[in-house]
């Protein structure tokens, strides 16, 4: 692990505590905040997203406020020859929608996270991403989240970068106040984002064809509303000398009691930084981040033994 190690200065720490703060923060803003040149601090930013230690930047949405669903796939693809897999997925992470490579049992390889307001925007999303790798496509299995149950990343990177908590919402305790009506020009604005968050305005209003100004209004609005809680830097965790992977747990049936047993489970299990009930029955999301190789076989182990009977299957991804 440590080859693939990131060398982190302090003045990367200090960056990287801005951008987690606000994603979109400029690099002018930070410049002025931590007292360092705008051009080193945009030298920075592009060196951290070179050597993949930011994989990407996205918005955090608050589904609940816009009746937005998160949805997870797993994508295999039918490239035998490894040398030829290993070159099309350095090519293509990073792209729209597409979050990690991944290796497992099962083949998968590439782990995409997207958002969407009902059915049919999904399946226009899925379609545009079956398409974009239709010629390598082997096979996609979908989650959809029902429940977030439990995000703390932020919490794993204070302890390891940070003297003390970064601050922000916590999901868990942001306040709905009302439901938010997005027009066709909002969404757009919204996809382009999830691209990347760190888009500028004058781009996004060259696309839209329409002015930068109103692309300021209209992103300032949804995050004053409540629909965008934040812009947040996707951290590659072994980068920082960690191990990060990703699961889904399969239980057979349970109750809403032993669904209780199970959030506290993940709740609780400091190597989850975060579950996600899937509207699947019984089917649960995780990213883990383990400091070190034998943490795996204990949580594997640990979970198994905790639930015995009532847990069916647990499929693990390493994520590079």
């Amino acid at each position: 692990m440590d080859e693939n190690k990131s060398i982190i200065t302090e003045k990367d720490v200090l960056i990287l505590r801005k951008l987690l703060e606000d994603g979109r923060k400029s690099s002018a803003s930070i410049s002025k905040e931590i007292d360092l040149g705008r051009e080193i601090v945009n030298y920075r930013i592009k060196r951290l997203v070179k050597e993949n230690l930011i994989v990407k930047f996205i918005p955090k949405i608050n589904e609940n406020a816009i009746h937005y669903q998160e949805y997870i796939i797993l994508l295999k693809l039918n490239l035998e020859d490894e040398m030829s897999k290993e070159k099309f997925m350095r090519e293509n992470i990073g792209n729209k929608y597409l979050i990690w490579t991944i290796k497992s049992a099962s083949g998968w390889d590439f782990l995409i996270r997207l958002y969407a307001e009902g059915v049919e925007e999904f399946k226009e999303k899925l379609s545009e991403i079956l398409s974009n790798f239709s010629d390598v496509l082997a096979n996609y299995y979908t989650i959809i989240s029902s429940d977030k149950i439990k995000e703390n990343e932020k919490d794993i990177l204070s302890k390891n970068l940070f003297d003390e908590k970064i601050t922000g919402k916590d999901f868990k305790t942001i306040k709905i106040i009302q439901n938010v009506v997005l027009d066709e020009k909002d969404k757009e604005i919204l996809n382009l984002l999830e691209s990347d968050a760190r888009i500028q305005y004058k781009e996004i209003a060259d696309m839209l064809e329409i002015s930068s100004d109103t692309v300021k209004y209209r992103i300032d609005k949804m995050k004053s509303s409540g629909v965008i809680e934040n812009f947040e830097p996707i951290i590659n965790f072994n980068k920082l000398g960690m191990y990060q992977y990703a699961a889904i747990i399969k239980f057979n049936f349970v109750d809403k009691n032993y669904e209780k047993i199970i959030c506290e489970y993940l709740t609780n299990e400091k190597r989850v930084t975060k579950a996600i009930k899937s509207l699947n029955s019984n089917e649960y999301f995780l990213n883990l981040i383990f400091e070190n190789e034998n943490e795996i076989e204990e949580f594997i182990k640990k979970t198994n033994t905790t639930f015995k009977t009532k847990l069916k299957i647990i499929e693990y991804f390493k994520i590079d």
